[in-house]
């Protein structure tokens, strides 16, 4: 049977199966992280199951017990994805927003009622956009440097490999 649709599981239930997904992904035991998290090992299973409503305290504490971004698994749910905190894991992506914005908030003041949505609209994506190419040229740059130092160590150069 396939899983759910992520538009039909709660809030709690996306922010657990971001848990778990992060919590494997560091290779972290629910007795691990619930003792990380100075809980009762059923209680971490309720949280990461996703039943009841979402504990911020717990999402909080799972992220300084995991060293995850917590905003990372707060935003999955209204992004309609358990992915994204497991993604973001370690480059803690909305947390460094989160400074960025309230940075640029407290620049603004009051004249951010004034920003235009359009120009909004062009800035975030636009910047999407840059992250996204850097990210591209950089695999690619890291992928042809890799390649040039295997073949270094092989006694080859990429010319003289046939």
């Amino acid at each position: 049977m396939p899983p759910d649709p992520a538009d039909s599981l709660s809030d709690a239930r996306l922010i657990g199966l971001a848990a778990r997904a992060v919590r494997r992904g560091r290779n972290m035991t629910a007795q691990q992280v619930a003792a990380a998290m100075n809980l009762p090992l059923r209680t971490y299973e309720y949280f990461e199951a996703g039943t009841g409503r979402v504990n911020q305290d717990y999402v909080h504490r799972f992220a300084v017990a995991t060293d995850c971004d917590p905003w990372s698994l707060l935003a999955g749910p209204p992004l309609g994805s358990v992915e994204f905190a497991r993604q973001t894991a370690d480059n803690k992506l909305m947390l460094i927003f989160f400074i960025a914005l309230g940075e640029f908030v407290q620049t603004m003041g009051d004249r951010l009622m004034t920003l235009d949505p359009r120009v909004l609209i062009e800035a975030f994506t636009e910047t999407f956009r840059r992250l996204e190419e850097e990210n591209r040229v950089m695999n690619e740059q890291t992928a042809s440097w890799l390649d040039a130092g295997r073949h270094r160590l092989a006694g080859k150069t990429p010319e003289t490999d046939g």
